[in-house]
């Protein structure tokens, strides 16, 4: 039976497009371990120095609602905070020094919604990217403001590497659904973006606390939802890929398809890692979350992976949870810190069970109960 020429046309156009988003020559296949008891992952073994920072919360443009995002860069830290729809600014310290509070509005050099954020560390630059309308804020490392760029076309998340502007933007229906990963050069966001990796098969309005895309000190990581490839780009060119086999508990035992019910695939997929985020890297392990509660990291060298679901701070008896999604620290992770656990360790030291170390007592003087959270920037051994 012969093929008609638009079929042939469509099948070759494709096979371009696999090809180009699966170069087999970056591939590595990882097998996931996944330890649900009897095995803990201790922060010494590969987490060392540490900096405690508390970010001062005495005006109402200081407070936190939650860090989507952190990005570091020489003595500022920047806030990414969706919830409280503003970017808040901070010396190294913790000092507070500004927001974008006041800009939220409808007039003039003003926002709906902010999205993400992300700082050119070539340019020295904040972009930070709007919703309703859709536009790119571009903002000195002072916060202040420089330009406003409409744009037509939405991005879930973003990063800056380089030259270019990665983002994840929603398929239109029409076009299959999913999640695309896209770029575009920064200097032209008016411009197209060009599509680097395409993932139709994705379950409406299900998502995962973290990010999918990860700036890293040479490139960008990113795991579009429901896929199982962790990719690595620099220059809008994968560097590395890790396709993630999670084998019972995962999608390449369990694939998603597009015409899942979503209350099916909630009640069914409750022990499936259906979504990888927050992906941060040192030079030799790469560090990550999934929709599900275990700690994860992999030995980039010895391509070998493990998942913990008992997480061990023995450095100090703090429960830490997720990870924290950050930009600017070289081989440095943050995770949350959950205050019920500090206020607990205090409190067992008050009763004489814990020693008063010089690390419980730095935490002792730095923590507000009532206040922000507090940062713990770990460094990655």
């Amino acid at each position: 039976m012969k093929m008609n020429l638009s079929k042939i046309l469509a099948t070759i156009i494709m096979g371009l497009i696999y090809a180009s988003c699966t170069p087999s020559e970056h591939l590595n296949n990882i097998k996931v371990e996944l330890f649900d008891s009897g095995h803990s992952l201790t922060f010494s073994s590969f987490l060392e120095g540490y900096k405690i920072i508390s970010l001062s919360s005495d005006t109402s443009e200081a407070i936190v609602h939650y860090p989507d995002r952190l990005l570091f860069f020489d003595n500022r830290i920047f806030v990414m905070d969706r919830g409280g729809n503003k970017i808040i600014m901070y010396d190294r310290n913790g000092k507070f020094l500004k927001s974008t509070a006041k800009m939220e509005g409808r007039g003039h050099n003003e926002y709906i919604r902010v999205i993400d954020a992300s700082i050119d560390e070539k340019d020295k630059k904040l972009y930070v990217h709007c919703d309703a309308p859709y536009q790119m804020m571009i903002f000195d490392l002072d916060l202040n403001l420089e330009k406003i760029i409409p744009m037509d076309y939405y991005m879930g998340e973003i990063a800056i590497e380089g030259n270019q502007l990665y983002g994840i933007c929603y398929n239109e229906p029409k076009d299959g659904g999913g999640y695309r990963f896209v770029t575009v050069d920064k200097k032209d966001l008016k411009k197209e973006p060009t599509t680097l990796l395409s993932f139709e098969n994705a379950i409406i309005g299900r998502w995962t606390l973290g990010k999918s895309l990860m700036p890293c000190h040479d490139g960008v990581y990113v795991c579009l939802p429901f896929d199982t490839r962790i990719y690595k780009f620099k220059d809008a060119t994968v560097t590395e890929e890790y396709n993630m086999d999670f084998g019972e508990k995962g999608l390449i035992e369990h694939p998603v398809t597009k015409d899942m019910n979503p209350r099916w695939f909630d009640k069914n997929y409750r022990d499936i890692n259906w979504s990888i985020v927050n992906m941060t890297e040192s030079d030799s392990i790469l560090l990550f979350n999934t929709n599900k509660a275990h700690a994860f990291i992999m030995n980039k060298n010895q391509y070998k992976c493990s998942g913990y679901l008992n997480f061990d701070n023995d450095i100090f008896p703090i429960a830490c949870a997720r990870i924290i999604p950050s930009q600017g620290l070289s081989n440095g992770v943050v995770y949350f810190t959950i205050p019920s656990s500090i206020e607990n360790m205090l409190e067992q030291v008050k009763k004489g069970n814990e020693p008063l170390t010089p690390a419980i007592k730095e935490i002792k003087q730095k923590f507000d109960p009532d206040g922000n959270p507090m940062l713990i920037v770990w460094d990655i051994k």
